[in-house]
């Protein structure tokens, strides 16, 4: 518990027994009560019951004495009403400080909670697959874990990984699925991806399969405002470091074939413009590629490409024209003479 915080609510809450707070004062006390009514009736609130009890006793006292002190100039009924009503206000505030101190990253608003639901871990040697409720299967590498939030499905479909997990989503435009690691949140309706970090949990890793998902940080207090975020497509990947809180955008090491029942002969090309050729490989992985010089696009290339990786065929097309390529976030840039 924060002891500054413990204090500062002590002084505040003197200031409320004195009638001594501000407007503000009471608006926020106001605030902590309707906070606490809606979201914390489940909670066990007092961590120590009799210590809470005896505060209870003694503001009720106290209130009883203020209130009975001196005569009033109100009915019997109405008195009796103010009473009832006073002295519930004041025991629903203590409970409600009670929860902000022991609890204070409950009356964080709009926060998915983190630790809230059903956690499974990976100690086998081996990947471990599951099913989660609403039919999407997870794949939990060795010595990761995934919590299944304890509203999953309501509003949408929340869950907190730890380690490396590969996600293959079932689509519900209704309720989206989100997949926490720290502060970073991967949101998608449909599709399949993975997600890890690194061991001292410095880079959290999204690489998409298929679909389309949406990666963005939240503040680091827990506040789910957006920060910063990209949208991936298949063979793309999201690098976020964790300290200074960047994403960053690239292909993934080894793209797929996006096209299926591609043949043999799909990837033998004889003089064909590179301007072709470029956007052959861009419907094959999705990928974008920008020529500097735009000449470079009349060159021709002829060669088998079949049995290689997407970088391992730029290797091959581009040193055929002494042509040279660099990757610049997801996009790859290539830059040569003119081969007239």
């Amino acid at each position: 518990m924060n002891t500054m915080k413990k204090k500062e609510f002590d002084i505040l809450l003197q200031k409320f027994e004195n009638g001594d707070c501000t407007p503000e004062e009471i608006i926020f006390l106001e605030g902590v009560v309707n906070e606490s009514i809606i979201t914390h009736s489940e909670l066990s609130i007092f961590k120590d019951e009799k210590e809470m009890q005896s505060e209870g006793g003694r503001i009720w006292n106290k209130l009883n004495d203020a209130l009975f002190e001196k005569p009033k100039r109100i009915n019997f009924t109405r008195q009796r009403i103010f009473v009832q009503i006073t002295i519930a206000a004041c025991l629903l505030l203590v409970a409600s400080f009670s929860i902000y101190l022991y609890f204070p990253e409950s009356f964080r608003r709009n926060v998915i909670s983190d630790n809230r639901g059903m956690e499974t871990r990976n100690n086998a040697n081996t990947n471990q697959t599951l099913t989660l409720p609403d039919g999407s299967k997870v794949v939990l590498e060795k010595n990761s874990s995934i919590i299944v939030s304890e509203d999953f499905g309501k509003v949408n479909r929340t869950v907190l990984v730890k380690g490396k997990a590969f996600f293959k989503v079932v689509r519900n435009e209704k309720k989206p699925f989100l997949v926490r690691m720290g502060n970073l949140v991967t949101e998608v309706l449909g599709t399949s991806f993975k997600v890890g970090s690194d061991n001292q949990n410095k880079f959290i890793e999204v690489a998409v399969i298929s679909g389309k998902v949406s990666v963005y940080a939240t503040s680091k207090n827990g506040i789910s405002k957006k920060l910063n975020g990209v949208v991936l497509t298949p063979n793309l990947k999201a690098i976020y470091n964790t300290e200074n809180q960047t994403i960053q955008e690239s292909i993934v090491e080894t793209p797929q074939l996006l096209v299926s029942n591609l043949n043999k002969s799909d990837f033998i090309f004889d003089e064909i413009q590179f301007g072709d050729l470029r956007d052959r490989l861009k419907l094959f992985y999705g990928v974008e590629i920008i020529f500097v010089n735009r000449e470079i696009e009349k060159c021709l290339f002829t060669g088998d490409l079949g049995g290689l990786d997407l970088f391992e065929q730029l290797d091959v097309a581009f040193s055929s024209i002494k042509a040279r390529y660099e990757l610049r976030g997801s996009t790859i840039f290539v830059n040569g003479k003119s081969c007239k």
